[in-house]
């Protein structure tokens, strides 16, 4: 059977087929239909992963991380391959940019490590299928049999894409570290009906389209690799009149969760099981067993990103769990000290409210700021009416002496909004005030875009040698 025909089969199963399944009824049905595939996987590994060999209990299997899996990866995988080699081929695939060729007809994929530390994934050519008619059936409107151009911006492109192309669906790679330029006449010409990329990449595609450079009218966007913040969300809708931006949460670790049809995104609970380690309130850790991948097991991996489940079910009915958002990583919650100089966290999404906060009440003589500097789209910075609405692109970056810049296009009396809204939360929180800063807005592409980030010691030691 040819990879077309597979990909075809897999889709018409997650589409139709498991969608029927009477596992989907309720919560309680789902987790023993999960029990019954993590009993059968389990089984699986214990007798083909030698680090693994004879654990069939989930409960057995250590809860792992990125640095564990990588020091044992030759005893991680059934395809005997060894991290060295591994490593070797996907670095030499990222040099040349050059991604089509497979080890020993196996997909290898370097992670783009956002967190200081890049990760090694395999990819079996059955999987490889299987993963491409479960993205089809998810957000391909329409029919399968319809023709399709899908234009998808990454860092780099995979034999894992390609498993989709077909003389009607046809995925077309940006590489996101060439030419804008050029990529702007290829989608001009290439009109595609789906448009697949980070959130800071489609608003910049987005302001090309408002300043009549760019005219596309793709009938899905879907938003992968970075968080997707609100207000990002509601300027992309907008622009590009899309009642729904689809996400995709996808790691090295697998395709964790999707949106439904009204927009909610929900955990993949019919590929992979999510345990979860909770932080305060409905925030929680992911600890991710796949029940499907068998090259590259990944049996208890935990992921340092933070998820927030809504506190009510998804009006869609589903019975996979409902996400809130996708916060951030657990690493860059910000560090402060309170009065007594003990140490204490804060999560993300507070660290952009005073932000987000400030510009909501600065919004009502923003655009007047902005109208005596004659600031326009072009060249990243926003224009009157986006400032008037508090819009604007920011970053909030903590360095290891927990002082904190604000990367962002302000005036001096928005800069001091923003500081009277960290001030509340601090005394809010009993904390100590750290110096803060403000300096231009900047971000380096090709880089995934986080709002929100914690530079740790190890990182500018990295930077410094």
């Amino acid at each position: 059977m040819t990879d077309q025909l597979k990909v075809l089969k897999y889709y018409l199963y997650y589409k139709y087929i498991l969608p029927r399944n009477p596992f989907l009824r309720d919560r309680k049905a789902l987790k023993q239909w999960q029990g019954k595939k993590l009993e059968k996987h389990l089984a699986y590994v214990a007798g083909h992963v030698p680090l693994y060999r004879g654990r069939r209990k989930l409960s057995s299997y250590p809860v792992i991380d990125k640095a564990f899996m990588m020091k044992h990866f030759d005893r991680m995988n059934t395809v005997r391959i060894s991290r060295k080699e591994a490593e070797a081929f996907a670095l030499r695939a990222e040099r040349d940019r050059d991604f089509a060729p497979k080890l020993r007809g196996v997909t290898v994929g370097l992670s783009s490590g956002t967190s200081g530390h890049r990760g090694i994934f395999l990819v079996s050519d059955e999987e490889k299928v299987r993963w491409a008619g479960y993205v089809l059936a998810k957000f391909l409107p329409g029919s399968i049999l319809e023709s399709m151009d899908i234009a998808f911006f990454m860092r780099a492109d995979s034999n894992l894409y390609q498993a989709v192309n077909s003389r009607r669906i046809r995925f077309h790679f940006f590489d996101i570290y060439q030419d804008m330029e050029e990529h702007i006449k290829r989608l001009e010409a290439l009109q595609p009906r789906i448009l697949v990329g980070q959130p800071s990449l489609l608003l910049m595609l987005g302001e090309q389209v408002e300043r009549g450079a760019l005219h596309i009218s793709p009938e899905v966007l879907i938003s992968i690799a970075e968080v997707l913040e609100g207000e990002d969300e509601t300027r992309l809708k907008k622009v590009f009149r899309q009642k729904v931006i689809h996400q995709v949460y996808q790691c090295t670790e697998g395709c964790l969760a999707s949106t439904c049809p009204l927009g909610t995104l929900h955990l993949n609970e019919d590929i992979v099981h999510i345990g979860r380690q909770y932080l305060e309130g409905r925030r929680f850790v992911p600890i991710v067993t796949d029940f499907e991948r068998k090259a590259q097991p990944m049996i208890r991996y935990r992921l340092n990103d933070i998820l927030v489940e809504r506190e009510k079910p998804c009006a869609c009915g589903s019975p996979f769990l409902a996400l809130e958002k996708i916060e951030g990583r657990e690493d860059d919650m910000f560090s402060f000290l309170d009065e007594q100089g003990r140490e204490k966290w804060i999560f993300p999404d507070f660290i952009r409210r005073c932000v987000l906060f400030a510009g909501v009440k600065r919004g009502e003589r923003g655009g007047a700021v902005a109208a005596r500097k004659g600031e326009g789209s072009a060249g990243g910075k926003k224009t009157a009416r986006d400032r008037a609405e508090g819009t604007w692109e920011y970053r909030v970056v903590q360095s290891p002496d927990r002082s904190i810049t604000v990367y962002a296009e302000l005036s001096p009396a928005e800069e001091e909004a923003v500081r009277r809204e960290f001030q509340k939360l601090i005394r809010d929180r009993e904390l100590v005030l750290p110096e803060i800063c403000f300096a231009p807005y900047d971000r380096e592409l090709g880089k995934k875009l986080k709002r929100i980030q914690r530079i740790q010691a190890s990182e500018t030691k990295n930077r410094d040698l």
